[in-house]
């Protein structure tokens, strides 16, 4: 990171950073348009001497194909976990199980932040950030602010651990094997639906991300929001 990022400012008629989220984030990328051409990373944890977490790297792929490379599996795509930032959301006044939407955040937090939101990718600043404007909107910082807005504040897991980005990013923008639709439909179906609930008690279902009518590329939609 910059040593001194300039602050984030936020349009009128969103109100909201991370993958990054802007967040982003987020971030990102639970959801998004496009297939991964590697395996998913494995979960971010924290280090033993309590610094910040590091996204370790990814397995190598199996071979097996034609072209020397077999298709990932949804059974390699991290599961859905507690966050490893818990502790650094806390020594930045913040409760990782009560996020406040970004546009309530002060502009110093949420610089603070955005080292959590480029671990939780495996991306630096510019994945979201124009290097020459970093308060200029681009598609990446519109999808990780909504992802924070709709992910990050609306949703915690079941089991209580504190959800944020890398509970489900894992250390990598792009996570989700697209190959097998209906592997991954059983997978969204256990990870996002089954492990996650709305912070507002409601219901919980593919329709709180995707919408009633069902939109499957609502990142796309995100990109673009004004």
């Amino acid at each position: 990171m910059r040593p001194e990022a300039p602050e984030h400012s936020f349009p009128p008629t969103t109100k909201v950073a991370t993958v990054l989220a802007a967040l982003a984030v987020a971030a990102a990328a639970a959801c998004g348009a496009g297939s991964e051409s590697q395996g998913p990373r494995p979960p971010v944890a924290p280090s033993a001497s309590g610094a910040s977490p590091v996204a370790t790297a990814a397995p190598a792929s199996a071979s097996g194909s034609a072209s020397g490379v077999a298709p990932a599996s949804t059974a390699a795509i991290a599961a859905v976990h507690a966050s490893a930032f818990g502790a650094d959301l806390e020594r930045l006044g913040l409760d990782p199980h009560k996020l406040q939407p970004l546009s309530k955040l002060p502009p110093d937090v949420i610089r603070k932040l955005m080292p959590t939101f480029s671990k939780s990718l495996g991306v630096k600043c510019e994945f979201c950030h124009d290097k020459n404007n970093f308060k200029a909107w681009t598609p990446h910082k519109r999808v990780a602010s909504k992802m924070w807005d709709e992910f990050v504040v609306k949703l915690a897991l079941e089991d209580g651990g504190p959800l944020y980005c890398d509970s489900c990013h894992s250390g990598k923008s792009e996570f989700l094997e697209r190959h097998d639709k209906k592997a991954l439909s059983g997978w969204m179906d256990a990870n996002y639906v089954s492990k996650l609930k709305r912070s507002d008690q409601n219901d919980h279902g593919c329709e709180t991300c995707h919408g009633d009518p069902f939109e499957p590329r609502f990142l796309a939609i995100w990109e673009k929001a004004k």
